[in-house]
């Protein structure tokens, strides 16, 4: 399963900086940066690459552990309704156009974390199992009620708490919304 190979790649680059001297807790702005976040104008000179690989640094060990819980609970519910490649393309997709709000509107700040594909993710589920529901020949009827006030209370919290990219969050569930309204009309007929 995808879900497991992009956990599996989050730890083992965790792990690596880690390794290469990046402290587990509180790692520096350098450090992260080095290691490929995102950061704006870095981006606007070509580093195009951070786009994606800031979907895959975490700042410190406990922003790791959520982004992976999350990404284990709503990554597999995803994955098995709609495919492993589908899946893969709504994560990364979420994922890279988070990095670009971020980009821009957090043009200055070094920004990492799978946050912003986590919350496309969860923004494609939420319109799968909503349409899904009013399919009249679907006999899933799931309760997104927590899904959605997963959406609704982590947006307000990255509003109130300073340091948390809600840019990468809200580009990625955009795209991720749309890109669950795609499939669920092509695919799920």
């Amino acid at each position: 399963m995808v879900t497991y190979l992009l956990i599996s790649i989050n730890i083992f680059y965790f792990i690596f900086m880690i390794m290469m001297g990046v402290d587990l807790i509180n790692p520096s702005a350098y450090s992260i940066h080095y290691f490929g976040a995102n950061f704006g104008p870095d981006i606007i000179k070509g580093e195009y690459w951070r786009l994606l690989t800031s979907n895959y640094i975490h700042i410190g060990l406990m922003h790791l552990l959520f982004n992976m819980w999350c990404l284990h609970s709503i990554g597999l519910e995803l994955e098995e309704l709609i495919g492993s490649k589908f899946f893969f393309f709504v994560y990364t997709l979420s994922g890279i156009s988070g990095s670009i709000c971020s980009c821009f509107i957090n043009y200055n700040s070094i920004g990492a974390g799978a946050s912003g594909a986590v919350f496309g993710i969860s923004g494609a589920l939420l319109i799968m199992v909503y349409y899904l529901n009013q399919t009249s020949n679907s006999n899933i009827q799931y309760n997104y009620s927590p899904l959605l006030f997963f959406i609704m209370y982590n947006t307000f919290f990255g509003f109130v708490v300073p340091g948390i990219d809600n840019a990468a969050h809200i580009g990625g569930l955009i795209i991720g919304m749309f890109s669950g309204l795609i499939i669920g009309k092509l695919y799920l007929k």
